[in-house]
């Protein structure tokens, strides 16, 4: 059997290669930036929540796969999320006792949040850390393209309104987050706020 640390290390290059080059272009959010962002502030979050590295290792195994349902398809993607895990996890005999902790991280992250366990707000916060930063209007720019090129949304007045209704509505649910991204996202909102 393999764990976290050893089963993240292995499949890493390929996850990211397949997300690098299956993810259709005019994904601009949801790409390999977004996973790489994800995993590096999971990896803070964790430090600033006190996880032991074994706990983080677990996490990262989560942050890696909680977008890969993209490769499959858009809607829905956090079950099969789920289920590109489990393909990976079978195949390099991971530890089946870390199953659930993994797929319950990815289910959290389904909008609205509804996290349970500390790991499961980590990820939570990691997977929109950038709301509450100083380039979230660079990132959120790629977001717009990529919801625009989806059809999702029709023009820049319809994402204004979905903006300023999402970043009104988060919360952060470490207390790293509140602390370090909290401030920052009440900027960003009010901001959309006077541009609009």
């Amino acid at each position: 059997m393999t764990n976290p640390r050893n089963f993240y290390d292995r499949v890493l290059d390929d996850v990211c290669n397949r997300l690098l080059n299956e993810i259709p272009a005019h994904y601009k959010y949801h790409s390999l930036r977004h996973t790489l962002d994800v995993i590096e502030m999971t990896i803070k979050i964790g430090h600033g929540e006190k996880l032991t590295e074994a706990e983080i290792d677990l996490l990262k195994v989560a942050a890696l796969f909680h977008d890969t349902g993209y490769l499959v398809e858009r809607k829905n993607h956090e079950l099969h999320s789920c289920e590109v895990f489990e393909e990976y996890a079978r195949k390099h005999k991971f530890e089946h006792q870390y199953y659930d902790f993994v797929k319950n991280c990815i289910m959290a992250t389904c909008i609205p949040q509804s996290p349970q366990t500390i790991h499961e707000r980590i990820l939570c916060d990691a997977d929109l850390d950038y709301l509450g930063r100083e380039d979230f209007s660079e990132i959120a720019e790629g977001l717009f393209q990529e919801l625009i090129a989806c059809g999702d949304i029709q023009d820049r007045d319809q994402w204004n309104e979905l903006q300023i209704k999402f970043l009104g509505n988060i919360i952060y649910h470490t207390d790293y987050s509140k602390q370090y991204r909290g401030p920052q996202l009440a900027i960003n909102l009010s901001q959309i706020n006077t541009t609009t």
